[in-house]
């Protein structure tokens, strides 16, 4: 295992230097001219890649990962499983010069307050390089997001830009001066705002006003624009130099590589359309003149946080024309119809104030988890919420990455900035959802909510996600076909049901996640599997465990056995049994089954164990029951190799319901008994195929090149596809020791498109990795040349 996980990482640190010997020419001198280079060769790289994973093309077409408080290095680290995910974009905490440390801070403190909260609090209005930032510095950001355009991914940035962090101490500090309350660390780093006073006068903060017919407002617009968000000394945004400030912030990010921004508190910034005493062209000569700079190189994109309203009399249309805004009060009606069954499950757009074109959505904000709003969510319950957001036609979507899956927030007092955590964005039907989302880009929506508890979104003629509305999750249905979609088998990505719809219904079973993608059974719905398995007899050895997090690890698959790594994420005491059963209610042992064995412990403390279940009994309990009793995992039905976890939420039996990761896994095929007997054989290796892989290569049979074997992707023709072939088409591209042999020339271009480039050693990296796509579909694949 050890072994194995050492590849992994060098095959990120080999995936990460190909990038940069790449991009890194025209990026260096950070000129525009060289911008407009670099960009339309990372936009040729990221059509490549984003086909391969199956991303949508822009950031308002696809879904957008929350990377919360994630540093650039982690963010970097996670980007292939990002992109595995179906996220097309990441949204990254504020990068920019703040009043605190953040670095060995924790997400909560014991002191009770926010270490998070230090990235709202900025010092200066450039990307941060100050050794106690646990985001990283300038080089870091512009490495993360070279790697993620080779991807495919987009970099968004959440920029805090209405306010300045206040000094310390001044919690008590009541003077109307604004110079009494600014963080003076802004006199270093923003020294033309600091020696200028470029803040609203006076410091006053902000009041409410209670309506009972409507969410809470400010008393005015002066009110909302002028004073203090949170005490925030508040900066004036329609003053040239704060302007100019933020101009040049933006120019900077976008530069280095980013493709747009998130507008924490947009509605306290003026906008042209308020009335002209307050109104001011802050918008017009920031983001306005950072997009007309970068015309026709990069696609700005922005999004604005607006929550509940825009204050008295102040119509959304006055940010929607400038950028996306968040429909908040849609979010809500959503997540209760979700948890449960009231709400609305699917707005209706276009409403007064919004279209599908201008809206965000949430599964959750940083905001509601921290202050307790959304915190008590089950995964389940998120995970309906994402499918009801996601799952709609136009509308961009942000997927929250908690720090943790439990329904409390006592974990982010052992969490640091900067720490990246594999919670729910990483699970099955997070994926399974975005893949959803991606693949019907462009096509119609039929929405409907029934009486009976379910919601179902119908996309184009062959595609439909349902999802029960509140209580238990699972169970039949029959809806009704609305949106004439085409008759036939549907299958659900996420358990690989099978749905059957005719010209007036829609039949099958909804599993325990409560959501299900359907597709219609054409062969062209995402592939979810890893490893396909043959069928053995002989059960595998267990191997020996490992510790570590889920990070690069790659998990041993055998013939014939379905790799389980079940997380004890509950904290089971005891040992951890499976009892395994098929359709036929005949039972692998007697209860409480076999004892998994202990493989790691995972990045959250978790002991994880794992087990190798048989094909033929492909129904599980996870179990620590003795003749005292203990706790149990709801019924599971396995379809591929996975990593499964108690959730916090029980079924009508009292038993915790299965939550699910992926966990990367390589097929080990039976080793011989002994080299002589390979030796002694007479019998002729069996070709490769897509069933069994293989990563040997056939002896070449002559000099000359044609009618030579070779087998795609063993570029350094040893007989053996390994991390040596990525080596050689790097040494060959780099004019380091080229190869001349054409049959190896041939044989190098893994993704079989002339001429051979930098992209064939990524294919063979994925390929490695057991990464499955298109371009590196017919690796390991023997060909004769011709």
């Amino acid at each position: 295992m050890k072994l194995r996980r050492m590849l992994s990482i060098l095959l990120v640190i080999l995936t990460v230097t190909t990038c940069a010997v790449v991009a890194g020419t025209a990026v260096a001198s950070g000129k525009s001219a060289d911008l407009a280079v670099t960009s339309a060769y990372q936009d040729m790289l990221a059509k490549t890649s984003a086909e391969d994973y199956g991303l949508a093309p822009t950031v308002n077409e696809g879904t957008i990962l929350q990377a919360w408080n994630w540093s650039f290095k982690n963010i970097e680290a996670n980007l292939e499983k990002v992109a595995s995910q179906g996220f097309t974009t990441i949204q990254v905490s504020p990068p920019n010069i703040v009043n605190k440390a953040t670095a060995g801070v924790h997400v909560l403190e014991r002191d009770g307050k926010n270490g998070w909260w230090r990235y709202y609090q900025p010092a200066g209005f450039t990307i941060n390089t100050l050794t106690d930032n646990a985001m990283g510095t300038k080089t870091e950001f512009e490495s993360m997001c070279t790697k993620a355009h080779s991807l495919g991914l987009k970099i968004i940035v959440d920029a805090v830009i209405n306010h300045m962090g206040c000094k310390d101490g001044e919690e008590n500090e009541t003077s109307t001066d604004p110079m009494k309350h600014v963080t003076p660390m802004a006199a270093t780093y923003e020294p033309e705002i600091y020696n200028n006073k470029a803040f609203h006068t006076p410091w006053a903060n902000m009041t409410y006003k209670e309506d009972p017919n409507k969410y809470s407002q400010y008393e005015s617009t002066y009110d909302l624009t002028r004073n203090c968000t949170s005490r925030l000394p508040d900066l004036d945004t329609g003053s040239t130099i704060v302007q100019t400030a933020i101009y040049d912030y933006m120019d900077e990010l976008i530069a280095s590589g980013a493709d747009g921004f998130r507008f924490d508190a947009a509605k306290h910034i003026e906008t042209p359309d308020d009335i002209s005493s307050l109104r001011s062209n802050f918008w017009t000569n920031t983001l306005g003149k950072v997009r007309k700079k970068y015309a026709g190189t990069n696609e700005v994109y922005a999004y604005g946080e607006i929550l509940n309203n825009c204050g008295v009399n102040r119509p959304f249309s006055m940010y929607t024309k400038l950028f996306d805004v968040t429909d908040s009060s849609s979010y809500w009606g959503i997540k209760d119809a979700a948890c449960n069954g009231s709400g609305n499950a699917t707005p209706y757009y276009p409403s007064t104030n919004f279209t599908k074109a201008n809206t965000i959505l949430w599964d959750e904000s940083h905001d509601t988890y921290m202050d307790g709003a959304t915190t008590s969510l089950t995964t389940t319950q998120r995970g309906k919420i994402w499918a009801l957001v996601a799952g709609r036609a136009d509308i961009t979507t942000v997927y929250f990455a908690r720090p943790d899956d439990s329904t409390s927030t006592n974990a982010c007092y052992n969490v640091l900035l900067g720490d990246a955590k594999s919670t729910s964005w990483a699970n099955a039907t997070t994926k399974a959802i975005n893949q959803f989302h991606n693949y019907f880009v462009g096509q119609s929506e039929y929405c409907t909510a029934n009486s009976n508890g379910w919601a179902y979104i119908e996309r184009g003629t062959k595609g439909v996600m349902i999802v029960h509305l509140g209580g238990s999750t699972s169970g039949s249905v029959s809806l009704k076909n609305n949106n004439k979609l085409t008759a036939g088998t549907y299958i659900d990505s996420i358990t690989k049901n099978k749905f059957t719809v005719t010209a007036s219904t829609i039949k099958g079973s909804v599993g325990s996640s409560g959501v299900a993608c359907l597709y219609y059974d054409d062969g062209s719905q995402p592939s979810t599997s890893s490893t396909t398995a043959t069928s053995s007899t002989t059960r595998p050895t267990t191997p020996q465990p490992t510790s570590g997090p889920i990070g690069p690890d790659v998990v041993e698959t055998r013939d014939g056995y379905y790799t389980v790594i079940f997380s004890n994420s509950m904290g089971w005491g005891g040992a951890i049994n499976y009892y395994c059963w098929n359709d036929n209610d005949e039972y692998m042992t007697a209860w409480p089954g076999d004892a998994a064995e202990f493989y790691d412990t995972n990045d959250m403390g978790q002991n994880r164990y794992i087990a190798f279940i048989p094909e033929e009994y492909p129904n599980v309990i996870f179990n620590n029951c003795t003749a005292e009793g203990g706790s149990q995992t709801a019924d599971y039905a396995l379809f591929d190799h996975i990593g499964l976890y108690p959730t916090d939420e029980t079924d009508g039996s009292g038993h915790y319901i299965v939550g699910e990761y992926e966990i990367p896994t390589t097929y080990i095929p039976p080793e011989p008994e002994s080299s002589e007997e390979i030796i002694e054989s007479s019998e002729p290796a069996p070709p490769a195929s897509s069933e069994v892989e293989s990563t040997a290569a056939p002896e070449s049979t002559g000099t000359e090149p044609g009618g030579r074997t070779y087998v795609v992707g063993d570029a350094d023709m040893n007989k053996v596809i390994e991390i040596t072939d990525v080596t050689a088409i790097q040494r060959h591209l780099a004019n380091l020791d080229k190869i001349t042999d054409p049959v190896a020339l041939k044989a190098a271009n893994a993704d079989e498109k002339d001429p051979l480039e930098i992209i064939d050693a990524t294919r063979i990296q994925q390929y490695l990795a057991k990464i499955e796509m298109e371009t590196n579909k017919n690796i390991g694949t023997e060909k004769v040349y011709a």
